[in-house]
């Protein structure tokens, strides 16, 4: 029986990992990656104490860090949590494991476009991350699907290898920070597309174009492109609860924002999973610790 299991190995699980240590609880961090969204992000300048420093290079640092303290980290994914009377099981695809309390801090994964070609293309030219295939593109023509803030790094980072960046936005206008915009708009070979809409990818073996409709006219246009880099938000990775947390109407936990507790006793979630208005690397690591503090409180007490 574990004190805390921690589910993510992202920075709110990390954080909540590393202070289990601190309060020198029984605990065990279960992941199936520590990549998750910080790995798969590019170059990262909010985290204090970092002007500058790429996703994959910071959620490592993140990683040794837990590594220096007693946590124990199983690399396995997790297929559900379940409340047994006053305890938790936690099932694996290899072993059910058993504890006081549950943080979930297991983020979020790509939203699909969901439109013909794009599922059929995956790893042939349509792309989730940019950090991770980006490369793979020098010297060719691309779309960005996406003018949030994410869009606009990917667009910006593909800039500098890439021919040409199509980036695509359904709104009248970008949706990303305004200084992220203007670095959009002062690059040469980026185009923005507004007020669109993809429709489906195309090609043979490999993506050679991308099909997308004009709003204002209704009129499809081909685009002719070598890769899609998909950059249209993200989804909660919830589905290992079944019904042990309630959740808003985008599939995030509703937790107490001052506790992080969600409407189960003992279950606490943290990050970009949950209903915290803020997707930030910091935020979360902050709702790691919080979450953790929450529960050390819970298990003390009970």
């Amino acid at each position: 029986m574990k004190d805390i299991i921690i589910v993510g190995g992202g920075p709110a699980g990390i954080t909540a990992g590393i202070y289990s240590a601190r309060k020198n609880l029984n605990g065990l961090l279960l992941t199936d990656d520590f990549i998750g969204q910080l790995g798969n992000a590019g170059v990262i300048e909010n985290w204090p104490g970092e002007k500058e420093i790429m996703g994959p290079e910071l959620i490592a640092n993140f990683r040794e860090h837990l590594e220096d303290y007693n946590t124990e980290i199983k690399e396995e994914k997790v297929a559900e949590i379940m409340k047994k009377d006053d305890f938790f099981e936690v099932r694996s695809e290899n072993t059910t494991y058993k504890s006081k309390a549950v943080i979930v801090a297991t983020g979020r994964n790509p939203r699909p476009l969901k439109i013909p070609g794009e599922k059929e293309f995956v790893g042939k030219g349509v792309s989730y991350c940019v950090t991770c295939d980006g490369a793979l593109f020098k010297g060719k023509t691309v779309a960005v699907v996406g003018g949030g803030n994410s869009g606009l790094e990917g667009a910006l980072e593909l800039s500098d290898y890439v021919e040409k960046v199509t980036v695509l936005e359904i709104a009248d206008k970008l949706q990303g920070d305004e200084f992220l915009t203007r670095r959009v708009e002062g690059k040469d070979n980026i185009e923005v597309l507004t007020g669109v809409t993809p429709k489906r990818v195309m090609g043979d073996d490999f993506v050679s174009g991308l099909d997308y409709q004009n709003l204002d006219s209704d009129e499809e246009i081909s685009l002719e492109v070598d890769g899609v880099f998909v950059q249209v938000g993200s989804i909660p990775t919830t589905d290992m609860l079944n019904d042990l947390a309630d959740c808003n109407d985008g599939g995030e936990i509703v937790i107490d924002p001052k506790t992080c507790r969600t409407s189960t006793d003992g279950l606490f979630a943290a990050g970009d999973v949950t209903d915290v208005r803020d997707k930030q690397v910091v935020v979360a690591a902050g709702e790691g610790c919080k979450a953790l503090i929450s529960a050390y409180d819970y298990i003390k007490n009970n």
